[in-house]
């Protein structure tokens, strides 16, 4: 039996490349993302995450989303939405293939 976590996602998540920026309580940092979904992303980092205390991240041109940290491990972080997933949907829309809506309606 095989228990992965795209099993139990609620959302798929797409492999991506893009930049972003993301806003602590004290300072903001660029990042790279590396997988997202409409529940989250994993973003890569130049140095290791400090804190836990990011606020927001900013995807290419999306309005800013809000966020908290799921887990950091090195210059690895995973952050969970705290948006309602349709206004995270409406956000990402032109960003994610088609995939990662399902089995959401973007409308």
């Amino acid at each position: 039996m095989t228990d992965s976590n795209e099993d139990r996602r609620t959302f798929p998540r797409a492999e991506v490349v893009m930049a972003g920026s993301m806003k602590g309580s004290y300072d903001r940092r660029d990042c790279a993302v590396i997988d997202i979904s409409l529940t989250g992303a994993k973003l890569e980092l130049d140095k290791p995450l400090d804190s836990k205390s990011i606020q927001t991240i900013r995807f290419s041109q999306t309005t800013a989303l809000n966020v908290s940290v799921a887990w950091h491990k090195g210059t690895s972080v995973g952050v969970t939405f705290t948006d309602d997933p349709h206004d995270i949907a409406n956000a990402l829309e032109r960003l994610l293939p088609d995939s990662c809506f399902e089995p959401f309606s973007k409308s």
